[in-house]
This record gives C-alpha cells, structure tokens and sequence, in this order.
C-alpha cells in the first residue's frame, strides 16, 4: 500500500485565526514535508487545515494566492507524487493550485450529491469541476471522497450508490474512504461495500489508518493518506513524527 502524508498548513492569510507571515507558514509545512519526505512516504498532500472556520465552497482570491505560495516555495527533495485539498470544499481552486504548482491530483470532499456539515449544506458540482478540469494544460487526477468525514448524507443515500456515481458518472479517478472525523478508523462493513464496487487501484483509506490495522486494510486499497498517526503522539496539532512516518510505510509495504 502507497502511503501519502498530510501537510496541514497553519492558518493562511485570509483566514481568520491567520497569526503568521507566509514565511513562516512556509518554514513549519517544510519541517513536515522533510519528515515525511526522509520517512520514505509514497507521496504528500497539502491542505489548509488551519483555515478554520472553513469558507465552504469559496475560498477568498488572498488565500488561493496564499495557498500557491506556499506549495510552489517548498522544496521536494524526491520525486513523488502531490496533491492539493482546498477545504473546506473549493474543487476549483484545488484544481487551479494543483496546475500553477505541477501537482499530480486534488482531493475534493463533495464531488457529487449533497452532504449536511458544520459549514451547511454542499451540493457537489461535478459538471462545473470537470468542465473546469478539461481546460488545464495539466493532467490532474481527483480523488473524491465517499461519504466524507464530519458530514452527514441525505436521507435515503446508501454508500454503495454513492460510490458508484463518484466513478461511473461524477468523474473521480479514485475514492476516499474516511471514518467519521478526522484521524477517526474507517467502517469495515463500508469497506467491504465498497471493495465490491472499486479495485484496490480506484480506493484510498482516507483517515484512522494505524500500525494496528494496516494489515487488514492494504488487501483492499492500494492508497492510503495518513494525517493524524504521523504526527507527534498521534495528535494531529503537532509536528509529523519522523520515525513514526518510517514505521507505518515499513508496515503498509
């Protein structure tokens, strides 16, 4: 199994809860892509984890400009893959930043359907983000996640159905699936849904994977971005953890 790491951002200019220069958000999210980086990750996905309370499909043009400073200033010392997640739900700009800085794919919460969270209610905009997407001078894959964390489906949705549209009608490349929050363990009746609906080269475990269930979850997924088990006492609010970085990707292989 691939292993991604996370690089949470600190708080952007724009945002509200934003205290430090660009520099300075540059410096810490470099600290981490170096760990990540010498721990021998597969790849390495950016977000704006700081930007709380997120905007929810919107961001502001100073922290998409914000945004794109930071990734194109940091150094990538291997040649991996990378990836942008605008939250709380901004497909558009992901997109955008991922041309500007040459990454490989954006993770897009809410592609299709409608989800109920602490934002409001988002309604996915496929056809928007794929006409979008076909203009790029850039191949850029989506990963969509099904049923997504913090965020509560429609009356009546199924996961099975959700899943299939993200591939047979959406436009996702691949799917993520996540436990309820962040950092929280998946589902295993959810994954044994969807395994039966995307290959292990269409699905990624998007939150909770660990040392203690690796095993068991690899032979279904050949993707997995991992955030919050990287970090220092698997508390997502410090630095990632060098050699917990090394342990899990030794585990996943």
């Amino acid at each position: 199994m691939k292993v991604y790491g996370v690089v949470h951002l600190k708080s952007l200019p724009g945002s509200p809860t934003n205290r430090l220069s660009i520099d300075e958000i540059i410096d810490a999210a470099q600290e981490d892509v170096n760990s990540l980086i010498y721990g021998g990750v597969d790849g390495i996905i950016i977000e704006n984890f700081g930007d709380t309370p997120f905007v929810k499909n919107d961001i502001s043009k100073r922290t998409l400009a914000s945004f794109t400073t930071v990734v194109e200033n940091l150094s990538i010392e291997r040649d991996i893959k990378v990836g942008i997640n605008v939250l709380r739900n901004d497909g558009i700009a992901a997109l955008a930043i991922a041309e500007a800085t040459k990454s490989q794919f954006v993770r897009i919460n809410v592609l299709n359907n409608t989800m109920f969270t602490d934002q409001g209610i988002i309604e996915g905009k496929a056809n928007e983000i794929m006409s979008f997407k076909n203009t790029l001078h850039k191949k850029i894959n989506i990963y969509a996640d099904v049923f997504v964390k913090h965020a509560t489906p429609a009356p009546g949705s199924t996961i099975e159905n959700h899943a299939e549209e993200l591939l047979d009608r959406a436009g996702a490349d691949k799917i993520i699936l996540t436990g309820s929050g962040t950092g929280k363990e998946i589902n295993f009746d959810d994954l044994e849904i969807i395994s039966r609906i995307a290959t292990p080269d269409k699905l990624v475990i998007g939150s909770g994977l660990n040392e203690n269930n690796v095993d068991s979850i690899k032979k279904y997924a050949n993707f997995s971005i991992v955030g919050t088990y990287l970090k220092k006492d698997s508390k997502v609010e410090n630095e990632v953890d060098l050699e917990r970085v090394k342990y899990l990707v030794m585990k996943a292989k």
